[in-house]
């Protein structure tokens, strides 16, 4: 099993537990459970079943998409492999079926500076 960890900002804020929280802060209880199932379904399962079962989907070498369909919600959270952990870079809500590339480009930006 695979630990969980958070890209943290410069001031410390693990931006995608500070997103979740906030939803369940604002009514959203039932969509912070899910994306909490989903991150637990992540650190339990084998990553080639979950992209296999296109829970996961493989954005370029070393970045990730979490997908979240619940009822008319769809989240998506990027992460990245470091050391056999799962490091969460961004969370956000989907709006549209394409995902937006200023979405991808912070992760990739996030990625980056986990790594060097």
């Amino acid at each position: 099993m695979r630990e969980i960890q958070e890209y943290k900002n410069s001031r410390g804020e693990e931006l995608v537990s500070d997103y979740i929280d906030n939803l369940s802060n604002c009514g959203r209880a039932p969509h912070a459970q899910r994306i909490f199932s989903k991150l637990e379904c992540l650190q339990q399962s084998d990553l080639r079943l979950l992209l296999r079962d296109k829970i996961v989907k493989k954005l370029e070498p070393n970045l990730y998409e979490l997908i979240i369909s619940w009822r008319e919600a769809n989240y998506r959270i990027f992460f990245t492999i470091i050391n056999q952990d799962y490091y969460l870079l961004h969370i956000f809500y989907k709006k549209s079926q394409k995902t937006p590339r200023k979405e991808i480009n912070l992760a990739r930006n996030r990625n980056k500076a986990l790594i060097f």
